[in-house]
């Protein structure tokens, strides 16, 4: 099938020349910013000698455990996870110290230079904050998927050997440093020497080097399923080492890189420091389980890239850090004073998180439709509170780096349908889900018949893409147990009933086409104001079923979700 551009075009390189103006005054935003992070989240102000948060806080009034820590900076949201070199203050320093180090270096570099100075800076940052051999492994994955690919690009065989070496000298790391020079010694050059071989063939392409290319990139799939089956079936479990973790929690990004492939939007000659740039950035260590879809795939960044003049996009990105920090502060306090404010002004009992209600649930607790809803409720708030401060800072950090990114969330709570929630509550993923499953189905499937098409195009995307592409392997990659896989596969009636939802009510909207703008203010903004009351309540609701526990049911959480409407039925 021909290649199908739906996106926006790359920027010319005289716009991206235009655009790369210095204004060295932005370094002192950025340099404030990150620094109000180290005051929150290190131990600076203690090294310092200044009021540490715990000091400010208690001033306010407003200290508690739901925002300070044990150790009185304030509890963090943003973390380095699988690594315990350095404790977790001294880790966010070195992420905050090691992205402010990136920015200057990117900023003042020439275009040519910008793609390798945040690959420069990824690579020692993530071996001192995992180690060198955990940075081998990294950098060994992202090589093969390289040499797969680009077999064509400048000084492949080079790089091939380069590759063979380092997978020789992980491999022999144990043996001593004799063996371990002498086995990377041999494989540089055998591994050059070979793959020069094999240009010709990768790059004519065919039937196994699709099959190759497509194991590579499913990598994390097939890690995931072989080690649960084998898990349940010997009962010993795998743990991966952490360099291949990181790896694995790219599977999304990679996917949408081999759409851009086989779509033809990526030169097939394309630049190591090119590619390396897609995944290798200081972006992704903090919170790398949080959306580890932001920045897509390579056609997407290349859109983006200096899209506007830069010093504008990195005073965006300051002003995302400003509100992620809000958000990541205040999250847990804004929803415990208003669990507090139910329970006594009200006598409605909200939990917290649904799966403390699900639980109660299975108990034999009696749970009122307004616990129901308003718990249901109160989780979603703060899970966007969090989760969008994480993202925010993510993408805050994206546009520091000269890449116009949207945001994760974009206002969810002006969606006065699902379909509408859908892009504004999770773009970065609704996009992977679009690219990666909508459009391969909605241009070869149900041609003649467009409401089946869009109908099945969107139930493939947000049922089977969601569930076994877009959440097996998040919850999988550190759990590698077969009883953690059929766990995530029991959520299943979650992803039906939101595809359902999405599914009819883009059928609706393409049968019954709107004539007024949602929130137009007129008489019947009410209406939107009941809509979009109704959309979140519904989206909140189901998620009773991806929240399970031990001792759980489909009909247990059946009722609870039929008690959301007033539905009590007996066990």
């Amino acid at each position: 099938m021909a290649a199908v551009r739906l996106r926006g075009s790359r920027v010319a390189p005289e716009t991206l020349q235009a655009h790369d103006r210095h204004r060295p005054w932005v370094i002192l935003p950025v340099f404030a910013v990150l620094l109000l992070y180290c005051w929150c989240y290190t131990h600076l102000a203690a090294w310092l000698g200044v009021p540490t948060p715990s000091a400010v806080f208690q001033t306010l009034g407003v200290a508690g455990t739901d925002i300070l820590d044990r150790d009185g900076n304030i509890d963090a949201k943003l973390y380095v996870s699988n690594t315990a070199i350095f404790g977790n203050d001294d880790e966010r320093l070195l992420v905050f110290a090691g992205l402010f180090a990136c920015f200057v270096c990117v900023y003042f570099a020439p275009l040519r230079h910008k793609q390798w100075a945040i690959v420069g800076w990824f690579v020692p940052l993530f071996a001192v904050l995992y180690g060198v051999q955990a940075t081998g492994m990294l950098l060994a994955a992202h090589l093969a998927i390289w040499l797969a690919f680009h077999p064509t690009a400048r000084r492949s065989a080079w790089v091939a050997g380069g590759w063979k070496a380092l997978v020789a000298a992980l491999a022999t790391a144990d043996s001593g440093p004799w063996v371990t020079t002498f086995a990377a010694i041999t494989g540089a050059a055998g591994g050059g020497w070979g793959y020069r071989a094999l240009i010709p063939t990768i790059a004519r392409g065919g039937a196994v080097v699709a099959f190759v290319r497509t194991c590579l990139i499913q990598a994390c799939m097939l890690i995931v399923v072989v080690a649960a089956v084998r898990e349940g079936l010997t009962g010993q479990t795998w743990a991966l080492p952490v360099g291949l973790v990181f790896f694995c929690f790219q599977w999304a990004r990679l996917m949408v890189y081999h759409a851009d492939y086989k779509d033809g939007e990526v030169p097939r000659d394309l630049a190591l420091g090119d590619y390396l740039a897609v995944f290798l950035t200081p972006v992704a260590i903090p919170n790398m389980a949080y959306a580890p879809y932001l920045g897509q795939g390579y056609t997407y960044l290349q859109e983006r890239r200096l899209a506007v003049d830069k010093s504008a996009l990195v005073l965006s990105g300051v002003g995302l850090w400003c509100l992620a920090l809000v958000y990541m502060v205040f999250a847990e306090h804004v929803t415990a004073r208003f669990i507090a404010f139910m329970r006594e002004a009200c006598g409605i009992e909200v939990y917290a998180f649904t799966s403390q209600m699900v639980r109660a649930h299975l108990r034999g607790t009696e749970l009122s439709t307004p616990t129901v809803l308003l718990s249901t409720l109160v989780d979603q708030a703060r899970i966007f509170l969090i989760y969008g401060g994480v993202t925010h800072f993510r993408v805050g950090a994206w546009r520091v780096l000269g890449y116009r990114m949207e945001t994760q969330y974009d206002r969810p709570w002006l969606a006065t349908n699902l379909a509408a929630l859908w892009s504004r509550f999770a773009f970065h993923f609704r996009e992977f889900l679009v690219r990666v499953f909508y459009y391969p189905v909605f241009f070869a499937w149900f041609k003649r018949r467009p409401m089946l098409r869009i109908f099945v195009a969107t139930m493939v995307a947000t049922v089977i893409g969601n569930l076994i592409w877009g959440h097996v392997p998040p919850r999988a990659i550190t759990d590698l147990r077969w009883s953690a896989l059929t766990t995530i596969l029991s959520t299943w009636p979650y992803f039906v009933l939101l595809g359902l939802g999405i599914s009819l009510t883009q059928v609706w909207l393409l049968r019954r086409p709107r004539t007024r703008r949602p929130w137009t203010r007129d008489r019947r903004i009410v209406l939107d104001v009941v809509c979009a009351y109704l959309t979140i309540q519904f989206f909140a609701l189901i998620h009773v079923f991806i929240r399970p526990q031990d001792g759980g049911s489909l009909w247990a959480y059946t009722r609870l979700f039929l008690r959301g409407f007033g539905i009590h039925l007996e066990q």
